[in-house]
């Protein structure tokens, strides 16, 4: 391999002993520490983590820097023949012994670059899913080729994991648009009969006169119904003899949230979530992705941490976090974001 992932290190200070000698370890903040060395030397020293973030090289034969010629912040992601997919699986290895057994790593690629890591992660892990990342618009100046605007989080697990539903806002365009109204609000309907392809409860429910019925049954049961129709929680549709369930706009806690994630978009010029490093996400997806697989009192792991968003929203979220880098300059970069706590979320 003629070049690595961040291949520069400093003299380390004692923090943690290991092997090799003392590991360099850094207090960030009363929940956040980093430490800068390969993961794969000291994953070890972690154990009962409940969230791994993983963004690291995608073996795009480039070099990453910031706009700045003179900046050397960055990393070169060149790699010869099959050297990439061993590093990876080496350390796909390691840090699912850190996983507890709720535990749940994410690995964030892009589409082009994502099929040697999904073969990593399913020699790895029983359960691979795919959340589809939209991180931008379509670009103007791509001419022989799609634009590319997907990034794919493969979501990784064994056991049962930590999962917490998430919901999104409801566009003013969607099926669920409140166009109803009665004394209580507006609403809109929500299905109540099944059709085809299953049954449900198979009863007659008349309504000032009329027959409502279905052939295929309903999905509440018959008291159920009876009591939401003493409510005024039923709306009735006498020409198809229908019934819909009224969902109230303030009730409602938004559609739930799919594979498919096009509300955030990637990091641009703005002073609310500042680029500090060549391949940094948005605050708003860390914000995101810790909400559904942890809980308040978990400990979640980057191993190739970059600027460190994870640490810094896992601060806000009140998490501990670990943070691992190979490359001595996201120090200062990681310090300074604590410092002016610059917080998109």
């Amino acid at each position: 391999m003629k070049s690595n992932h961040r291949q520069w290190k400093e003299a380390p200070t004692e923090e943690m002993e290991d092997q090799g000698g003392p590991i360099e370890a850094h207090k960030i903040s009363k929940n956040v520490t980093l430490y800068i060395d390969d993961a794969n030397n000291i994953s070890d020293k972690f154990k009962d983590i409940d969230f791994i973030y993983m963004d690291p090289p995608y073996d795009t034969k480039r070099n990453f820097t910031l706009d700045s010629e003179s900046s050397k912040t960055g990393f070169t992601d060149k790699w010869d023949s099959n050297d990439y997919e061993l590093w990876l699986s080496k350390l796909v290895s390691n840090l699912k012994k850190t996983l507890s057994i709720q535990g749940t790593l994410v690995f964030h690629i892009s589409s082009e670059n994502s099929f040697v890591v999904e073969k990593v992660l399913r020699g790895h892990f029983k359960n691979i899913e795919k959340i589809y990342w939209k991180r931008c618009h379509g670009k103007n100046n791509v001419k022989k080729k799609f634009a590319a605007v997907i990034d794919i989080l493969f979501v990784a697990y064994d056991n049962k994991r930590i999962f917490n539903r998430a919901s999104i806002p409801i566009e003013k365009d969607s099926v669920w648009a409140f166009k109803n109204k009665d004394d209580v609000g507006k609403y809109s309907l929500g299905a109540l009969k099944h059709d085809r392809t299953r049954r449900g409860y198979i009863y007659t429910i008349v309504h000032q006169e009329i027959y409502y019925e279905n052939a295929y049954g309903w999905k509440l049961s018959k008291d159920v119904v009876e009591k939401m129709i003493s409510e005024n929680r039923i709306h009735f549709v006498p020409r198809s003899r229908n019934m819909y369930i009224k969902v109230y706009k303030h009730e409602h806690k938004g559609k739930p949230l799919s594979n498919l994630w096009n509300d955030i978009h990637s990091i641009t010029r703005t002073t609310k979530d500042p680029r500090l490093y060549p391949t940094q996400k948005p605050q708003k997806l860390l914000e995101r992705l810790i909400n559904i697989f942890t809980n308040p009192d978990s400990t979640i792991l980057d191993p190739v941490c970059g600027s460190g968003t994870t640490g810094f929203v896992a601060c806000k979220l009140n998490r501990k976090c670990i943070l691992i880098d190979i490359n001595k300059e996201v120090l200062p970069l990681i310090n300074k974001r604590f410092k002016d706590k610059m917080f998109n979320i």
